[in-house]
């Protein structure tokens, strides 16, 4: 019976070493297969935190841009806030001109000699003034203006309101302040 025994034990040890073979090559097939996912999953996970790294910056970016756009647009509004204050201000004080000033502004702008056959719309405080002053023109004494003057012909009216002026001129006057305020 010995050498069934030994057979046998021949055998087992036979299998076993199979068995052995075959678990340990399974073992390195599976540890290569958790590898190279191991592997894939880590390039993934690169890719997506390179990814994720792009996207911050470019988030970021936008973020800056808009913040600075915002900035800018307020700067602007609050220089066109001043802008306008220094315009209304000079509209109030040629609307508040003195009689010496209003007097040499209309002398300076009116020709004496082809105003006869015009009609004058001049402020209501300085009327007695101009009359004196332009004797062959027709002042109307119902209808006047807050500053400057109007000259009436044949129902045309040309206007030298300050206000008209400096409304006509207001880009020009725009930009000069601007470099005076700003520059």
């Amino acid at each position: 019976m010995s050498s069934i025994d030994n057979l046998t034990s021949k055998i087992l040890s036979d299998a076993k070493a199979a068995g052995e073979q075959i678990v340990s090559e399974a073992q390195e097939k599976a540890d290569k297969k958790y590898e190279k996912s191991m592997k894939q999953v880590s390039q993934k996970k690169e890719k997506i935190l390179e990814s994720a790294k792009k996207e911050q910056v470019l988030l970021t970016d936008r973020i800056k841009s808009s913040a600075n756009l915002k900035i800018r647009n307020e700067k602007l509004k609050a220089k066109q806030i001043v802008i306008d204050k220094v315009i209304e201000k000079l509209k109030e004080k040629l609307s508040n001109m003195k009689k010496q000033d209003y007097m040499a502004y209309l002398n300076k702008n009116i020709d004496k000699n082809s105003i006869s056959s015009k009609e004058l719309i001049v402020k209501k405080e300085f009327l007695q003034d101009v009359k004196k002053e332009f004797k062959n023109a027709k002042i109307k004494e119902n209808e006047f203006v807050s500053s400057g003057f109007i000259i009436e012909e044949n129902g045309v009216q040309k206007n030298y309101t300050f206000e008209v002026k400096i409304d006509f001129m207001r880009d020009e006057l725009e930009v000069e302040i601007s470099k005076l305020l700003f520059s």
